[in-house]
């Protein structure tokens, strides 16, 4: 919507501006052309009248005077105007001016010598084609209309970079809730996980006296019988712990269907095997028999592959898993505010992330994308790059720069760049990454930079015919 509204605007500026011009030099060229075809009819008429004024008033007299001026009429429209008989000067205007003073290309000079009554009557004038007076009043007019539209469009300029920076505040503080949202998230899974280990080496008592718990839908057959035995055989060793199951019940409700099944993810022991082919006939093992769980060892491992705060420290970008869901929302963002948005795939080959060039080349991304938080790895030898408000030709000639410098950086060039646009879309952020990974493997050493060009209106057709 902003970017139609500057676009009408920009036309009916630059249509004002046109039309101030065009109105100063039309109506200039029709005055010249006017009073160069009446500037003969108007000499003539002025020298039929002194003749016949000279012919009443014998005597060069006052009176003789004024009935010439009285012919002269306006004195605006001469340049110069002198009139003399018997070569005295009856009337001079201007006073002080010689003719030589007053000639231009925008006055007409005439000059004709009569004589009545055995008096010889010169008149010598320069009429004007274009008036001093009409230059001054067109120019103001014209100078007026640009002035206007002039200040109209400094306080247009102001307006919209000021509600361009209050949109990139709100923006950048929705962009910190989100991050602070999901630093919570991320202690919280860690809580959870360690009450669990905690949980897994504690002795439970009360599933012997009121019966097995119910386990969600998503616990294998051997996890089930695993657990079950092992609560069975605390059981026996602890048979007082009520306020240790209500806590661990309260502990496992918190903990996510992906985290279960990462914990139980690790190989079953002999043990685990021999409990799950005897879980129909419930048994009490001794104590000194029970083997402590492996849960503790497989959370321990998955927490060491699980990110860990928002950026890798290795890198300084943000973890993949973040990828999908942060690029979602900008899309969303993008689409309600009506604007493009661009996503980079930045390939080095060869490159792997430990090594100090990989890190080199994330710190100077951030720098030019200044958000350092739409910044993600991707795959083993990728960094994806999101720009908000940012048409595929604009990336592409930003592409065109990264790519030189990421080559000097890494010293070699073998870095390959991927490029795709929502372009009006209605796209997901997956959608996306697949067309930018699509060019990517359509670049060469040639071509290393390539774009993922859309027709947005096959698109829109396509996904008509769809629904």
């Amino acid at each position: 919507m902003k970017n139609r509204f500057i676009v009408i605007y920009t036309i009916f500026a630059s249509a004002v501006f046109i039309f101030a011009v065009s109105f100063f030099g039309f109506n200039l060229f029709r005055e010249y052309q006017t009073n160069l075809e009446k500037s003969d009819k108007k000499f003539t008429e002025l020298t039929s009248d002194i003749r016949t004024l000279s012919f009443n008033q014998e005597n060069n007299n006052a009176a003789y005077s004024k009935g010439i001026k009285d012919s002269i009429g306006d004195a605006g429209a001469y340049s110069y105007i002198q009139v003399r008989r018997n070569n005295e000067t009856v009337v001079l205007y201007p006073t002080g001016k010689s003719r030589e003073e007053t000639v231009s290309k925008l006055t007409k000079a005439f000059t004709t010598s009569i004589t009545v009554n055995k008096q010889s009557v010169t008149i010598d004038c320069n009429l004007y084609l274009i008036r001093p007076d009409s230059i001054f009043y067109y120019a103001r007019v014209s100078f007026l209309m640009i002035l206007i539209i002039t200040i109209i469009t400094i306080i247009m300029i102001i307006y919209l970079n000021v509600s361009e920076n209050t949109s990139d505040v709100i923006s950048i503080e929705e962009d910190s809730e989100e991050l602070d949202e999901t630093e919570i998230e991320e202690e919280t899974d860690e809580d959870v996980l360690v009450s669990e280990d905690k949980e897994c080496n504690e002795p439970s008592s009360d599933i012997e006296e009121e019966g097995p718990r119910d386990i969600p839908d998503y616990f294998d057959e051997t996890g089930i019988s695993e657990e079950s035995d092992d609560s069975n055989a605390a059981a026996e060793e602890a048979p007082d712990a009520q306020d240790t199951e209500e806590s661990s019940s309260e502990n496992h409700a918190e903990v996510t269907p992906e985290e279960v099944k990462a914990i139980l993810a690790e190989p079953l022991t002999d043990e685990a095997v021999a409990a799950s082919a005897s879980a129909s006939e419930p048994a009490k093992l001794p104590v000194d028999e029970v083997k402590p769980a492996t849960v503790t060892q497989a959370s321990a491992d998955t927490d060491s592959n699980e990110p860990s705060g928002l950026y890798n420290p290795e890198t300084g970008i943000g973890w993949e898993s973040y990828l999908s869901t942060r690029l979602n929302n900008e899309i969303d963002r993008a689409t309600a505010s009506e604007i493009d948005l661009s996503l980079f795939i930045i390939k080095l080959s060869e490159v792997p992330k430990t090594n100090e060039a990989f890190k080199n080349v994330c710190n100077y991304l951030a720098i030019q994308f200044q958000f350092k938080d739409l910044l993600f790895e991707f795959k083993d030898d990728c960094i994806v790059a999101i720009k908000i408000s940012m048409n595929v030709d604009e990336a592409l000639n930003l592409a065109d720069k990264l790519y030189h410098d990421i080559c000097n950086i890494i010293n070699g060039n073998n870095c390959r760049i991927g490029i795709s646009s929502r372009s009006i879309r209605m796209v997901t952020g997956d959608r996306l990454i697949l067309e930018a990974e699509q060019a990517i493997e359509h670049s060469d050493q040639s071509s290393p930079v390539i774009a993922f060009r859309v027709d947005s209106e096959k698109y829109r057709q396509l996904m008509e015919q769809n629904q």
